[in-house]
């Protein structure tokens, strides 16, 4: 790898110093043209050491002079500045890991940071799989960036961030993006390019997961909503009371609906961004466009002595202490009270269950279940060992 970064810093190098070095041949070349024509019948060897000033002709002086004044300088400021000076400074890495995707061959291409794909780049690592990813937001991957791995920073969808990416040579691409223009996008020019690699692309809508299996896309969608909602559905059935349900996406939605549809229940739907969800409201559920954190947020529009389960499913790292502290004072007031948490890391469950809580939607199930959607000679199917 430390040879390749070399190579890629050097490759950077010349690029910014193009101009440079152009000049220099040009003046170069215009000095070797001018000695055949001032100074005839010399050899083709000799005017190559004229040019470089190695040897001076004996006729021809004021020019010679001129020449073997101006040729050292451009020489010293040019090559030995850009050898010197220019290889010893701090290369930008963003653009250093770039050029270290474009020169990937029979890799994953993994478009958009989240938690499974952290579990995917582990994986890769771990097994010394080649991968690169493609991340618009630079602070999601800056880690990755500074430990060497090749990562496009930009938007997925524009077809130069493809192409440095290298999707035209991937073994298999993994599209986990949460918005579904990118993911159809994405899958569209991938395969204009690419024909035979794998697309496994996470899509939470049916319809858009049916388009997406059609000829020419023949991609391979998962959703790993769906698969957290196996467990939820356990969770909920035959269960009686009101329910609170508090998150912002689609599975949020999804657990919000599907309690809704139980007989003699309510939910409550607490989501401080959406005002409705993508499926038919009907009179049982109630929604919320609110961030509740506090009891004294749901207690104004809910009697907490009613609910008999809580389902707290954001999903942002900065937001764990908010459900580890709302999971707190409902267990402390409200014992009788079924809490499930929604939580990536798996670090963090003995935190969650000290409260007699509930984990879902964990990074590494989710991963172990997208291990069986893969083919068996997919980068990332099960080892052995697993």
């Amino acid at each position: 790898m430390s040879i390749l970064n070399l190579l890629i810093e050097i490759e950077l190098k010349l690029k910014q110093y193009k101009l440079q070095f152009v000049f220099l041949f040009l003046f170069w070349f215009g000095g070797f043209i001018s000695f055949i024509i001032m100074i005839p019948n010399h050899s083709f060897w000799e005017y190559i050491l004229y040019s470089l000033t190695v040897r001076r002709p004996v006729s021809a002086v004021d020019f010679t002079n001129f020449y073997a004044l101006v040729w050292p300088i451009l020489l010293e400021v040019i090559v030995f500045g850009f050898i010197m000076g220019e290889l010893m400074e701090k290369y930008n890495p963003v653009i250093t890991s770039r050029i270290l995707a474009k020169h990937k061959r029979n890799h994953i291409v993994i478009i958009g940071f989240n938690h499974i794909s952290e579990r995917i780049i582990e994986f890769c690592i771990d097994n010394k799989e080649r991968f690169c990813i493609i991340e618009d937001n630079l602070e999601l991957v800056e880690d990755l960036i500074s430990m060497g791995y090749p990562v496009v920073v930009g938007d997925p969808t524009e077809t130069t961030n493809l192409a440095y990416a290298s999707v035209k040579r991937a073994r298999e691409v993994f599209i986990n993006s949460d918005d579904v223009r990118i993911a159809i996008i994405c899958t569209e020019k991938i395969r204009d390019v690419n024909e035979t690699c794998p697309i496994y692309v996470r899509a939470f809508e049916d319809h858009v997961r049916e388009y997406l299996k059609q000829q020419p896309l023949n991609a391979i969608p998962f959703s790993t909503s769906k698969w957290a909602m196996d467990d939820i559905n356990e969770w909920i059935k035959n269960k009686t009371g009101k329910a609170i349900v508090i998150g912002r996406d689609n599975l949020t939605h999804r657990i919000a609906y599907q309690i809704s549809l139980q007989p003699e229940r309510e939910v409550y739907l607490f989501d401080d961004i959406h005002d409705g969800i993508e499926f038919k409201v009907n009179e049982k559920l109630h929604i919320f466009n609110e961030f509740a954190c506090f009891l004294s947020d749901i207690r104004q529009h809910v009697n907490l002595d009613d609910v008999t389960q809580v389902f707290i499913c954001w999903k942002q790292e900065s937001e764990f202490d908010e459900s580890l502290y709302l999971t707190s004072k409902i267990k402390l007031r409200y014992p009788d009270i079924e809490i499930f948490v929604r939580i990536f890391d798996e670090e963090l469950i003995d935190l969650v269950e000290k409260y007699n809580a509930k984990t879902f939607s964990t990074s590494n199930n989710a991963f172990k279940m997208l291990q069986k959607v893969v083919s068996a000679n997919s980068a990332i199917a099960p080892t052995i060992d697993d």
